[in-house]
C-alpha cells in the first residue's frame, strides 16, 4: 500500500508535522506486511495554501497513486476531500511527552496496527486529550 506522510527534515531524519496541509514535504512510502520502503520525499509547493484550499496538494498525491494518509492531524476540508476520493486516513500519535514522531517510528506503528483509522477530522493538538 502506498501511503503519504507529511514530514519535515531535521538533520538526517524526517519527522511528522502536526498538520497535514502545512507540511513542507511529503514522504511516499510503500508499506508491506512487515516492511516498508520510502519511494520518494517531495516538497509541498502548496504549503502556503489558503486555509481549506488543498486541491493542488491532493492532485500531487493522487498522481503518485497514494492509497492512504498517515498523519498526526488533518483539517476538515482535506479530510473530506481525501475520503471522497477513496483514500484511507490514519492517525498516529507521538510517544507521551513528545511533540512529534519520526517517519520510521510512524510507519512501524502503522505496520504493527498501533494507529487508528480516522472517522473524522482532527487537529494534531486533539490527540493529547
Amino acid at each position: 500500500m502506498k501511503i503519504a506522510i507529511p514530514v519535515v527534515k531535521s538533520g538526517e531524519k524526517y519527522f511528522l508535522v502536526p498538520h497535514f496541509g502545512r507540511a513542507p514535504a511529503f514522504a511516499i512510502v510503500d508499506v508491506g506486511d512487515s516492511q516498508f520502503k520510502v519511494l520518494e520525499v517531495f516538497q509541498n509547493v502548496h504549503e502556503a495554501h489558503e486555509h481549506g484550499k488543498v486541491s493542488g496538494l491532493l492532485h500531487e498525491l493522487l498522481s503518485r497513486e497514494v492509497q492512504a494518509i498517515l498523519t498526526m492531524g488533518i483539517g476538515y476540508g482535506a479530510f473530506y476531500r481525501l475520503k471522497d476520493l477513496g483514500l484511507k486516513i490514519f492517525y498516529v500519535r507521538p510517544s507521551p511527552g513528545k511533540a512529534t514522531i519520526s517517519l520510521e517510528e510512524a510507519v512501524e506503528n502503522f505496520i504493527s496496527g498501533k494507529v487508528e483509522e480516522a472517522g473524522e477530522p482532527k487537529e494534531a493538538d486533539d490527540h493529547h486529550n
